[in-house]
């Protein structure tokens, strides 16, 4: 081997030496960025994890939250329900008193609501059959000058009675009076039917 032959090889070999340690280093740095990535992809999968598992967590609290307040919802609708029951329950009472109390009741009614002059009684047909006149009389007593007399018309009431003078009707219906006392009474019905535990 001649002198050149012997530069051509030694530059070949340190040639050959310097690519295997570039490749070696570009090894090692290729599995070292690699290991970064993971790590770092790794970070990023737990923590979209952790958002993902914050955010299921916050729809669960706002389901719950949508639930209790439908259940609040519809127990109260239901409460008001029973409420308005219990007030037309009371209409049917009002309707079914017997003649003794009746008559007086509906001609005190008639009397605190008339005006000076003419006017009609009219009562539900099942009640101006029974005792209708009696009614007038007793409240055209209770009246100064009272000129009432009993209307013939069928009014669709259950109740009470509707007091026409002229052109203004005054509706002594039980309905009415008790819609009126519903603002005034319901309160206090609620606090019957659903009484509140002491202490809470």
């Amino acid at each position: 081997m001649n002198g050149i032959e012997k530069i051509t090889d030694r530059i070949t070999q340190d040639t050959q030496a310097e690519i295997q340690a570039l490749v070696s280093q570009a090894e090692e740095q290729a599995k070292q960025i690699l290991a970064d990535s993971q790590a770092e992809a790794e970070r990023i999968r737990e923590r979209i994890l952790a958002n993902g598992q914050r955010e299921l967590e916050d729809h669960r609290s706002r389901l719950k939250s949508m639930n209790q307040l439908d259940e609040r919802k519809a127990a109260l609708a239901a409460k008001q329900d029973v409420i308005e029951e219990a007030f037309q329950a009371a209409v049917v009472r009002l309707s079914q008193l017997p003649e003794d109390q009746m008559v007086p009741l509906l001609a005190r009614m008639i009397a605190s609501n008339a005006q000076a002059g003419d006017g009609q009684v009219i009562l539900a047909p099942a009640q101006r059959a029974a005792y209708g006149q009696k009614v007038v009389d007793q409240a055209n007593a209770l009246i100064q000058g009272g000129r009432l007399t009993l209307g013939l018309e069928d009014p669709e009431i259950q109740g009470g009675c509707i007091l026409r003078q002229g052109a203004v009707d005054a509706n002594c219906t039980f309905e009415m009076l008790v819609r009126q006392r519903r603002t005034q009474l319901g309160g206090q019905v609620a606090e019957i039917l659903y009484p509140r535990t002491k202490g809470l």
